[in-house]
């Protein structure tokens, strides 16, 4: 069974990786052109977005794991809804008097 909680050391993988490629990238190019670690600080700007990003989602991935783990969704309670609650209206099924209220009229 899985485990119903936060894996911590994976976020930090993802935290990780993903703040150190841009950097490693900026840091290679500042090596191989002699600059001021001017690319690395490009990069550390850039890559902020990024890795809010990277992580947010990651982060809100686990929380959805977890939360399906804990308290799985149901089955439908068909029994409770109209059938016709579940269809879309397609506007070649309208009745003529409800042709008349349609949002196309408007057009």
């Amino acid at each position: 069974m899985p485990s119903a909680r936060i894996n911590i050391w994976r976020l930090t993988v993802i935290f990780v990786v993903s703040a150190a490629i841009p950097l490693s990238i900026g840091l290679g190019v500042d090596a191989l052109f002699p600059s001021s670690l001017s690319m690395l600080m490009v990069a550390a700007i850039v890559s902020i977005p990024v890795v809010a990003f990277v992580v947010s989602r990651a982060v809100l991935a686990e929380m959805g794991r977890v939360i399906q783990l804990i308290a799985p969704v149901e089955a439908n309670q068909s029994e409770d809804k109209n059938p016709r609650d579940d269809q879309t209206v397609v506007l070649d099924q309208l009745q003529p008097e409800e042709a008349d209220r349609s949002l196309v009229r408007l057009l």
